[in-house]
């Protein structure tokens, strides 16, 4: 047996020609051009579950396979979505879910209600909404970052009107001072505009909420036609929308970027895609999935080090690593911790979260040399502690299979990443 160390060096010294090689077996192939061939059919969640091709390639390829029999569970994880905070899957301790739901979302996006007069002389409520984060400080739109989203309002009970918000390099040109550096407020203009050039002018307007986030509210209009006064048809005819009431709606959804080399641009709308503009994204899951779990067979070790590996650039805290079984493993593995007690209590989890950033310097794993040289080392522990009898490293220490005490302690407790 190849000990821990050399197999994780094998797969991760050229990871592209080791998922070429994964895509290439007959089995991934023929389950991934199946996909491919029929994601675009499915439009709901009735869809997917019920091609159970589709839903176990797409369950693997987001690492829940081992919850593809249960489909009344993921129908509520499907239905509720991740757009709101009181969702099933944002309730559930997990991220994979809320990962799961953003990518096959079915294009639910957002969506507000206006009201009517909850009582006589009390105007009717205007349909608004918010973007589930504060924009960032600054964006680089210089390159091939791109937001694409959908803006829709019903008008009346008849009418249904919308505009197509596309934010990059050249939409935004001579409308911000510096391309690489979009302030919010510029954003917000930008996305004003587009929605005042629209079918949309005057029936929606666009700004910065008090939070930070991109807003949005149903408005108003009154246009009396090219003559000025009531009535009349043609150029004359009027147009008379209600900001509010129950027949008037609002409601935010993603679209597809314009063209295959845009990258999505996160400023609250615009980054999750429906699963058939997905489907590439979804595939590269699917052979990374199946690489770890065929490593895993031969060697839990290397799964949990190319786990690692992909998961630890989108680390911020140690609480990240907590919250997730496989990078907890890791990281006690390295700092020689034990493992968590189900019963730990919050203080305890919260000395747990100390010791490890204070070991872990959780911000240079996003140098891929850095996270490289971690989990080479977790390797290399890991094959002192489980296989002793097929690991070369132990030669370097002692000639008996196991390391020297003050060796093991060096190994455990030195600063990863410093």
């Amino acid at each position: 047996m190849t000990d821990t160390l050399t197999s994780y060096r094998l797969i991760a010294k050229d990871l592209t020609a080791s998922l070429r090689r994964k895509a290439a077996e007959p089995s991934v192939a023929r389950e991934t051009a199946y996909y491919e061939a029929n994601i675009g059919r499915v439009k709901s969640v009735d869809d997917l579950l019920g091609d159970q091709r589709l839903y176990a390639y797409a369950m693997k390829a987001y690492g829940l396979e081992e919850m593809t029999y249960a489909k009344a569970f993921m129908r509520k994880v499907l239905d509720e979505g991740a757009a709101s905070a009181a969702s099933f899957a944002n309730r559930l301790a997990d991220e994979r879910y809320t990962t799961f739901a953003k990518a096959f979302s079915f294009g639910q996006g957002l969506t507000a209600q206006g009201t009517d007069p909850a009582s006589f002389g009390m105007p009717a409520g205007a349909a608004s909404l918010s973007a589930p984060k504060r924009l960032a400080d600054a964006y680089d739109f210089s390159g091939r970052a791109e937001t694409s989203f959908v803006v829709e309002s019903r008008i009346d009970a008849a009418t249904t009107q919308s505009v197509t918000v596309r934010l990059n390099a050249q939409t935004l040109a001579g409308r911000v001072a510096d391309l690489s550096k979009v302030t919010p407020s510029e954003i917000a203009a930008a996305v004003a505009a587009q929605i005042a050039a629209s079918d949309l002018k005057g029936k929606v307007q666009a700004g910065l909420a008090a939070d930070g986030s991109l807003f949005f509210e149903t408005t108003a209009l009154t246009d009396l036609g090219a003559d000025g006064v009531y009535g009349g048809s043609g150029m004359n005819a009027d147009t008379l929308v209600s900001a509010g009431g129950a027949k008037r709606s609002l409601t935010i959804r993603n679209a597809p970027l314009s063209t295959a080399d845009r990258v999505a641009a996160d400023v609250g709308f615009g980054t999750d895609l429906g699963p058939d503009a997905m489907a590439q994204t979804v595939t590269q899951a699917y052979l990374r999935q199946s690489l770890e779990s065929e490593a895993g067979d031969a060697d839990t070790g290397v799964r949990l080090a190319l786990y690692f590996a992909r998961k630890a650039p989108t680390l911020t805290s140690a609480y990240d690593i907590l919250g997730d079984a496989a990078l907890s493993q890791v990281a006690n593995t390295v700092i020689g911790l034990p493992a968590t007690s189900g019963a730990a209590t919050s203080e305890a989890l919260a000395r747990r979260a100390d010791l490890i950033a204070k070991k872990i310097d959780i911000a240079s794993l996003r140098d891929p040399a850095k996270l490289d040289a971690f989990v080479r080392r977790f390797a290399a522990i890991w094959d002192a502690q489980n296989n002793t009898a097929s690991a070369p490293v132990l030669a370097l220490f002692t000639g008996t299979g196991t390391l020297d005490a003050e060796t093991l302690q060096s190994l455990q407790t030195a600063r990863i990443g410093a």
